[in-house]
């Protein structure tokens, strides 16, 4: 639980540490039209800024704009205007969910960003994980509308779509015939998008003034290694002979390959970390019942498990000087590729001595699950990790839980 609360503060502590300011050369233009060259607070926003800090080259003195207080800023290769917009509210998760068609809109004050920029432009919103998109009218900006719902057909939910942005699209970009055909197959997001607006260039033989590059994420490769410790514990409300037996934690070589999908926006500091792993241990103990020298019994048990693991975790790193720190959480499912179950029962009364052998646990499963928390630093190719993985072990009985408790230390090398 420790280990849990710290890796929560650590998280919250680098989320924090995000809003750190990192000016970068830029320009606002004023809503008189004039472009004043300086320095802007770029955070590479994944939703849309709702302020700008700005500072004149030369100047320590930091400037606030909000979305109407300028016509628009620049910076690196991000265009953002200010705008007073429609956008779309509906909030459908996999739990909640609208079954109306009704497009549902309020207004925000925000900098929309710019991806596509000429006689016909496109602009983004992201707000709160939702994705708005309009087209440029005269001054003003206009809200393309979709929405998905669900609708009840043969006692069954079925995903329907409230495609308006088609024919707003169609109407807007009508002067190229073929468009139409084109936007039958779209979908509501920038990249679909982006490419109906490049084709209505390509219809009119000319360009865009400016389009905004689409940042892709990036695949790293590489193999870990390290050493794991591994105890188990148990627990029941009934009479198991495991229960008695106190197992001493083990000690192995683990090893694996990775990729780590790192995703746009937000500096990368967020990616998927994957990994195909695998770890053993073998565990053994033993406990006596003593009557007397002539009356006991002697149980001797093992344990030993070889797992091949699919490991996927969400990872935030954070840049310290020429490393990075990290925390990463995920999830574990392993299957047992090899299995020890081994019970030895010595027993005597008086002069009689038997010996059985058997399984500690009569009933397994090869299928593991765990949660896995962990901390390290990047430095190059090579990055270093501490991490606890807790899991469901072997036990198939209804009564009798296990906890396996692991703790890895790990080195891995980046092959990109």
């Amino acid at each position: 639980m420790k280990f849990i609360f710290a890796f929560v503060f650590f998280i919250l502590i680098f989320n924090e540490a995000v809003s750190q300011e990192k000016y970068l050369p830029g320009y606002i233009k004023t809503l008189e039209g004039d472009t004043l060259p300086g320095l802007i607070d770029y955070r590479n926003w994944d939703n849309n800024p709702k302020t700008v800090f700005f500072k004149q080259k030369g100047q320590d003195r930091i400037k606030v704009y909000k979305p109407l207080d300028i016509a628009e800023f620049g910076v690196l290769d991000e265009i953002y205007v200010g705008a007073a917009v429609e956008k779309e509210v509906t909030k459908n998760t996999v739990y909640v969910h609208s079954e109306s068609s009704a497009i549902q809109v309020r207004m925000d004050t925000i900098f929309l960003q710019t991806l596509v920029l000429g006689e016909k432009s496109l602009l983004g919103m992201k707000s709160s994980g939702k994705e708005n998109y309009y087209i440029k009218e005269g001054n003003s900006y206009t809200l393309l509308k979709y929405k998905w719902y669900l609708v009840e057909q043969n006692g069954k939910e079925l995903k329907a779509e409230n495609e308006t942005y088609k024919r707003q699209l169609a109407s807007y970009l009508g002067d190229c015939l073929y468009m139409t055909a084109t936007l039958e197959g779209a979908s509501y997001d920038s990249k679909s998008l982006e490419s109906i607006f490049m084709k209505y260039y390509e219809c009119k033989d000319g360009l865009p003034a400016f389009k905004k590059v689409r940042e892709k994420v990036i695949a790293e490769l590489g193999i870990v290694t390290g050493v794991s410790s591994t105890s188990l514990s148990f627990r029941s409300s009934q009479i198991f002979d495991i229960l008695r037996i106190n197992f001493p934690s083990n000690y192995s070589v683990v090893a694996g390959v990775f990729v780590d999908f790192i995703l746009p926006r937000n500096d990368r500091k967020w990616s998927i970390y994957n990994e195909l792993f695998y770890s053993n241990y073998t565990v053994s103990g033993s406990f006596q019942d003593i009557t007397n020298e002539n009356h006991y019994r002697n149980v001797e048990g093992e344990l030993g498990y070889g797992y091949l693991k699919v490991n996927n975790m969400v990872r935030f790193r954070y840049p310290l000087g020429s490393f990075k720190v990290f925390a990463n959480g995920g999830l574990s499912n392993g299957y047992a590729l090899s299995e020890t179950n081994k019970k030895t029962t010595a027993n005597k009364f008086h002069t009689s001595e038997t010996i059985e052998e058997g399984k500690l646990l009569d009933k397994t499963r090869r299928y593991e699950q765990g949660l896995k928390l962990g901390l390290g630093a990047i430095q190059g190719r090579l990055s270093s990790e501490f991490r606890y993985e807790r899991g469901n072990g072997m036990s198939d009985y209804i009564f009798l839980g296990v906890r396996t408790h692991r703790f890895f230390l790990l080195l891995n090398y980046r092959f990109n």
